[in-house]
């Protein structure tokens, strides 16, 4: 029988044993989940040394099998240039998909990056999706964008 590294890991990772958590999750990296959850290891320090490039690593690992969470996660690391050169058209490759989804946070980071007039984006739909996001929330992310890039003028 085939053991479930990513069950024993997430076993492991809930009763605060990180190191052993760790010790499970990467004999099965490649598997989508167990990736997110490296990658949440190494960019909080749990289990590793803390590394923003392994956290990137892995984040884009599960974000490419479509998981949410870790497309925001590595959208905004390319963004920011944490642990990876900053890239904004790969930070808008993992973040779409998860706008797409609904995903608030994405809508705030791909904003931001449109309004700078990266990744071939614009004011204009910079706006339209910090508008999406304070339609049903009071992020206060999404009015810093909005104010900081003066959204409301466009």
């Amino acid at each position: 029988m085939a053991i479930d590294f990513y069950n024993a890991g997430m076993n492991f990772y809930e009763t605060g044993k990180y190191k052993e958590a760790y010790e499970h999750l990467i004999q099965d990296d490649t598997n989508p989940k167990c990736a997110f959850a490296l990658g949440v290891m190494f960019y909080n320090g749990q289990g590793c040394e803390r590394s923003f490039k392994q956290s990137t690593h892995y984040y884009s690992v599960a974000a490419e099998a479509g998981i949410i969470p870790a497309q925001v996660s590595a959208g905004f690391a390319y963004a920011n240039a944490m642990g990876v050169p900053q890239d904004f058209m790969k930070a808008a490759y993992y973040l779409k998909p998860a706008c797409e989804a609904g995903e608030a946070s994405a809508k705030v980071t791909l904003a931001e990056i449109y309004a700078m007039g990266e990744a071939g984006g614009d004011r204009k739909e910079a706006a339209k999706l910090i508008r999406e996001v304070l339609a049903f929330s009071n992020s206060e992310e999404a009015m810093d964008v909005y104010t900081k890039y003066e959204l409301n003028k466009v």
